[in-house]
Order: structure tokens, then C-alpha cells, then sequence
């Protein structure tokens, strides 16, 4: 008996090695408000980012990634692999909608329930150890930690996940949680390192308010750089010390990440991907070439830096122009556990391994966003998006804002014009979406526009509705009264 009993335990041992070698470790690292072009790998002059550059040298460097406009409409496209228009996550949970607006939004799912954000409860059930910390924002709260201790500490298990950590932004001010959201994937990754796991560091930087450790803010502050005057970040003043110092602090912490895979051996066997939820805030950094930025339908609100490496499978140095979206990754993680997703949900992503390997395409025509809501500080009314290939329209459903001629008196970012508007743009040609091309392409903005409704009809997409309560005057004021655009300097 004792020996069938040492016989058992060892055929167990032996099946989790052969189950943890054959799938890989995620680790999935989500920075907040970082645009297409903060990294010094895609461009930035102002900071250096070593570690991200490494990263980058080491796999591959996506340049046409994208995540929806802001953040919760990205973390629920990441949670559950479908767009906004299907779930009707296409919404930050918090916002408030201007009520004399132009137009009404339809109605939006405030809070993603556990039986759509499904990603971890997928990679768990194929025995995955699966823990976050940071940033959560798809229902109940803005902070995982906060979240951490109800339902008798059983908020997360609900979601999939086996561990959230204790790192909150207000306990941790001074640094954005940076160090402490990474303290506590490297207690993750340490405890769980004999077996796969998933690991989300969902950081709250670059986000506002500017916060980055003094030495740092004071190092770019040497570099001729100004330390900025409002937490909130101004046009005028970009780029300040804090934010450069903020960028720098996450890539070093991003360092310490992977110098802990390395320490544990287990570099070889991990997939460790790095990208952001949304563009770039405008008036902390420009964007340029990339037009606007974070909430916009344009480049700047949309295209995210991604760099993904996975050593012995993605090529050291290599890039990919293949456009992709954050519903992507839902389907390509679960792919590489070897698991089906966990319920009956239609997936609107595509595996993306072959991409990384460099051994095939994806089979999909386009991309879409769903963007029915106001967001008069980032220049956006109700719109849609569709790309398919080079080709980008730009769909306005019944108003929009032209901001030539803008001064500080005008209503938020522009003169508010009513009546719907179709943009086309060749992002080959035109990247900086300096052309509309809708009226001398008329063929192609009709057949854009038919697969956008197409699409709009399968994923059964709510749309806004003429408001009896519009006025021109107040139509950008919150409920309370208070101009959600208030001291913003003019968009660039």
C-alpha cells in the first residue's frame, strides 16, 4: 500500500511538471494612459526606458496595437474578449453624461459580471494559478485592493482569480502603487513558480495625477525639464518632470519584474506582454505624429504601444504591423493554456500566436469600436469606428466638434455642430488623419459604412437618440453643474 501510495504521488509529481512545462506563464502588465509613442523603443526622446526597450529587443514590437478610448471599455474588451457593443461595456463605470446634450447614449452595463469577464476563469480551470493587483475598473470599484476583502474575501474568486494584491493608489500616492503592484506579482510569481500561472499588473501610471518618486521628478527637473503646476497635467507645459519621472519609475519597476523571472529561471517558460488601456492624455504629452489623443476616435486615443516576448518563440528584435485589438488577447491566452473558454460567450478576438511566431495571419477583415457616449474633455461625441486595412471611417451619429477657430470661451475643445458626419482617412497615406478623404472616396466610405452597420446588427449595438432637453448653451455641464472640461488647455 505504501509503495502504490509513493507510486501515486509521483505519477501526480510528474503529470504538474508535464502540465506546467507545456504551458506557458502569462504575465500581462497594463499601463494607464500610455500613448502609442511614450516609450523611448517607439520613439520618445524625452526618457529613456531601457528595461521596455530590452523587452522590445528580446520579442517583438507591435505597430498598429489598439485598445478601445478609455479604460473601462478596454478592461471588460480584455476580461471577456468582446467589444464594447456586444457587452455594453463601452463606457467608463464612473463618468457622467452631459443631460443636455445633443444627443442621449443608450444604455450602458455599468458593471461586467463574473459570468462575462470569464479570461481567468478559463486559464484556471486549465490549472493556472491566476492573481491581479492594481487597477480594476470594471464594476464595483476604480481599485482592485478595495475590493479584496468583501464577500468574506471571495470577490475575486467569482472573476477567476486565485489572489488579488494589497496595493492601492491612495495608501501608495507617492509612486502610484508602482512599486507595491509589483511587489506584490513578484510574491505571486515566487509562490506559484512550480506550476503555470497568470499574472495582471494593471498599474494606475501614467495616469493623472502626476505622482513619480521625488529623486526622479528632481532628476528630469535637472534635465531642464518644468515640474508641472497642476496634478492634472497642462498642454502649455508638456512634458514635465513628474511625467517623465513617472515613465521612468514604471520601466524600472518593469525591470525588476523581469530580473525576478530571470532570478527563478522561469524567463524561458513565461509569455510576458506589456501594452496600455487607452492613448495617450493629450495635454500631459503629444501624440504627434498620431492625431489627438486618450477618449478620441482618432490614432492617439486608440493605438497603444505592445511589445510581447516569449523566448524560443517570438523572434529576438522582430516587429509586426498587423493590426490588433485588446478583445485579442482572451482567445490567444486561452489558446496558449490549451483551454476553451469557460462559457458560451461569442469571442470577438483572434488567437495571435501565429502572428508572434511568425508562422501565419488572422483571419479577420477588420476592427471596430463603439463609442455612443460623451467626453467633452477629450474632444468626442457619440461615434463609431471601423478599420479594414489601410482604410479608417469615422462615423458621428448626430453631432461633433470642430475645433478651428477654438478660444478658451468656447464650449469644451470646439464649436459643437449638430448633425451626423462620416470621415474616411488612409492611415498608409495619412497617419496623422490630416485628410478626409469621405467625399472623393465615396465608394469605399459607402463600403466601410455597410460593414460598420453589418457589424452594429451582430453584435446588437445600442445607439443614442435625439435629446427633447438639448441646449447649446449648458450641453457639456455634468448634472451638477460643473463643466467636465474646466482650465483644460486647447487639444493638439
Amino acid at each position: 500500500m505504501k509503495r502504490f501510495l509513493i507510486l501515486v504521488a509521483l505519477l501526480a509529481s510528474l503529470a504538474v511538471a508535464s502540465f506546467a512545462a507545456t504551458q506557458p506563464n502569462i504575465l500581462h502588465i497594463l499601463a494607464d494612459d500610455m500613448g502609442w509613442t511614450a516609450l523611448s523603443c517607439y520613439g520618445n526622446k524625452d526618457v529613456a526606458t531601457p528595461n521596455l526597450d530590452r523587452l522590445a529587443a528580446q520579442g517583438m514590437r507591435f505597430t498598429a496595437a489598439y485598445a478601445d478610448a478609455q479604460c473601462s471599455p478596454t478592461r471588460a474588451a480584455f476580461f471577456s474578449g468582446q467589444y464594447g457593443a456586444r457587452s455594453g461595456m463601452f463606457k467608463v463605470t464612473h463618468e457622467q453624461e452631459p443631460p443636455t446634450a445633443f444627443m442621449r447614449i443608450p444604455t450602458p452595463n455599468l458593471s461586467m459580471s463574473s459570468d462575462v469577464a470569464t479570461l481567468a476563469t478559463t486559464l484556471r480551470q486549465a490549472g493556472y494559478t491566476t492573481g491581479l493587483s492594481g487597477k480594476w475598473h470594471i464594476a464595483n470599484n476604480y481599485s482592485a485592493a478595495a475590493l479584496r476583502g468583501i464577500e468574506g474575501g471571495k470577490y475575486f474568486d467569482r472573476y477567476g482569480f486565485d489572489f488579488c494584491g494589497a496595493a492601492s493608489e491612495p495608501e501608495h500616492a507617492e509612486d502610484k502603487a508602482v512599486t507595491a503592484i509589483t511587489d506584490d506579482i513578484i510574491g505571486l510569481i515566487e509562490r506559484s513558480k512550480d506550476r503555470p500561472w497568470f499574472a495582471y499588473a494593471a498599474h494606475f501610471t501614467t495616469h493623472t495625477k502626476l505622482s513619480a518618486p521625488k529623486a526622479l521628478v528632481e532628476k528630469h527637473v535637472g534635465r531642464g525639464y518644468k515640474r508641472t503646476t497642476a496634478v492634472t497635467a497642462k498642454c502649455s507645459e508638456r512634458p514635465t518632470a513628474e511625467y517623465l519621472a513617472m515613465l521612468e519609475h514604471l520601466d524600472n519597476e518593469v525591470g525588476r519584474l523581469l530580473g525576478k523571472l530571470d532570478e527563478l529561471k522561469l524567463s524561458d517558460r513565461t509569455v510576458v506582454v506589456f501594452t496600455s488601456d487607452n492613448g495617450g492624455l493629450s495635454r500631459m504629452a503629444s501624440c504627434a505624429p498620431l492625431r489627438e489623443g486618450k477618449g478620441s476616435p482618432y490614432e492617439g486615443g486608440i493605438r497603444v504601444p505592445l511589445i510581447v516576448r516569449w523566448p524560443g518563440q517570438v523572434k529576438p528584435g522582430s516587429q509586426c504591423d498587423v493590426p490588433v485589438h485588446v478583445v485579442d488577447y482572451y482567445p490567444t491566452y486561452a489558446a496558449l493554456a490549451g483551454a476553451k473558454p469557460a462559457t458560451a460567450q461569442k469571442l470577438d478576438g483572434e488567437n495571435l500566436v501565429p502572428l508572434w511566431q511568425q508562422i501565419g495571419d488572422i483571419n479577420r477583415n477588420a476592427l471596430f469600436w463603439h463609442m455612443p457616449t460623451y467626453t467633452p474633455m477629450y474632444g468626442r461625441t457619440p461615434c463609431a469606428v471601423i478599420r479594414q486595412g489601410d482604410w479608417k471611417l469615422i462615423h458621428w451619429f448626430g453631432d461633433y466638434l470642430d475645433p478651428r477657430g477654438f478660444t478658451p470661451d468656447d464650449a469644451p475643445y470646439g464649436k459643437l455642430v449638430t448633425g451626423p458626419r462620416t470621415e474616411l482617412y488612409n492611415l498608409h497615406d495619412d497617419l496623422s488623419e490630416s485628410r478626409d478623404l469621405a467625399a472623393t472616396q465615396s465608394s469605399k466610405t459607402k463600403e466601410l459604412r455597410g460593414a460598420l452597420e453589418a457589424w452594429w446588427k451582430d453584435t446588437g449595438a445600442g445607439f443614442p437618440t435625439q435629446n427633447p432637453d438639448f441646449d447649446e448653451k449648458t450641453w457639456w455641464l455634468t448634472k451638477e453643474g460643473a463643466p467636465k472640461a474646466k482650465g483644460k488647455a486647447k487639444r493638439k
